[in-house]
């Protein structure tokens, strides 16, 4: 036990060293408070429901829990269909503000959603906007730690890190909480990712300008990284790559930086956070987006750091609509649910392992390129493994469609 309490001390030891090595270029949060320009938590209530009532056909605004002082966690569905699971449709999430003094991480959004629902047009299906809305579900949530945000501080109102209270590699300490979990705010966001199923997601911070891949626990110089490494790349290097994301001049300065991106562990070491609870646990991969060093003062600077992104987000989700989809039926040709998929190349398993909804759909994302090789692995309690081959080459935004039987 000695040995385990210790282990566990230099870890979070290490974690803070590597935090003191780029003190100089990361900032945990603002130092100020928040601004008036900002959205406080019932301006953005008040926001959403304007919104939803503006655009009643793309927009379904859910409560998915509360705070520790009973403020709404809202998310604003935007779709052509934002109540409703379609076949070979990815779900994307976009969460903000999970630290309270980052205000600028929820900001972008909220300028996010209005740029989508400013610009949809029914009547225009090969508009960027329209052609996004009608392919996805994207589900926003702006503000995660409302509570935080009102009172300007990092932590929940209960002293707690958020993005160090979920499951993946969560380690005992009094700003992590009594338990994975333990906090009303991760809690509703990971009941709602258990009950809606993502594939893409990104959770937006401060304090740097950067593209942070998973895993934070772990780092890729000392070889633990993802298995399906080629695609988390993928997608972190279009995400930096697209619109002026790299025209920032505060990127991150460190020496692991890599096209605006970096390996979570070879920055610093977290444990405990939503990227890597999302990945490992929900088979959705998520990248934690640093979009500011700090958050700007003036509505000038705040439009100026959703430009950063802008371009880079919408390529972000049509980055989601190149993939494998179907249904999965049992032997009496019901839906089921929970069955676990995943790519196989032909030697290795891959570890991005999604799961069918409640109506038995699943989306696997991959990156495009040549599947000859390949093939998709259907893994549910009660039923032996069930392998499909994948055929030929997917193209950008392509997707392949593959049913599925599964027999006892």
């Amino acid at each position: 036990m000695k040995k385990i309490i210790l282990l566990i001390y230099s870890l979070i030891l290490i974690s803070l060293i590597n935090c003191t090595l780029y003190s100089d270029s990361y900032n945990e949060g603002d130092p100020f408070p928040k601004p008036y320009e900002y959205h406080s938590p019932e301006e953005l209530q008040a926001f959403l429901i304007r919104t939803e009532a503006d655009y009643p056909d793309i927009t379904d605004l859910i409560t998915i829990g509360y705070s520790v002082e009973g403020r709404p966690i809202n998310v604003l569905v935007i779709s052509d269909n934002p109540g409703t699971n379609e076949p070979g449709e990815p779900r994307v999430r976009f969460t903000g503000s999970i630290h309270g003094n980052e205000y600028i991480a929820g900001e972008i959004l909220i300028d996010f959603i209005m740029y989508l629902t400013q610009n949809y047009d029914p009547q225009e299906p090969s508009n960027v906007v329209t052609e996004l809305v009608n392919g996805s579900y994207i589900a926003v949530i702006p503000i995660l730690n409302p509570d935080g945000i009102a009172a300007g501080v990092r932590y929940n109102s209960n002293g707690v890190d958020l993005n160090r209270n979920f499951s993946t590699e969560w380690v005992v300490s009094t700003a992590h909480g009594d338990s994975p979990f333990s906090e009303p705010e991760s809690s509703a966001l990971r009941d709602y990712s258990v009950e809606t199923v993502f594939h893409l997601s990104a959770t937006y911070h401060s304090g740097t300008v950067i593209v942070n891949m998973p895993f934070d626990y772990a780092s890729e110089s000392n070889g633990i990284i993802p298995g399906e490494y080629d695609l988390v790349k993928y997608i972190a290097r279009l995400y930096s790559g697209s619109g002026i994301f790299l025209q920032n001049p505060d990127i991150l300065a460190d020496p692991d930086v890599d096209s605006g991106t970096i390996n979570g562990g070879d920055w610093y070491i977290v444990y405990g956070s939503l990227q890597d609870w999302s990945y490992k646990e929900r088979g959705c991969l998520d990248l934690t987006i640093e979009v500011a060093k700090e958050s700007p003062q003036t509505l000038e600077g705040i439009e100026e750091v959703f430009l950063y992104n802008r371009d880079s987000m919408i390529e972000f989700i049509f980055a989601a609509g190149t993939g494998i989809y179907g249904k999965v039926i049992d032997e009496n040709g019901s839906s089921m649910p929970g069955v676990s998929v995943y790519l196989n190349d032909g030697i290795n398993d891959g570890d991005l392992i999604t799961v069918t909804d409640s109506d038995g759909y699943y989306y696997k994302i991959v990156r495009p390129g040549d599947y000859s090789g390949y093939s998709l692995k259907f893994s549910a309690a009660g039923y032996p493994l069930h392998t499909e081959t994948i055929a030929g080459i997917i193209s950008d935004g392509g997707k392949v469609e593959i049913n599925v039987q599964l027999m006892p």
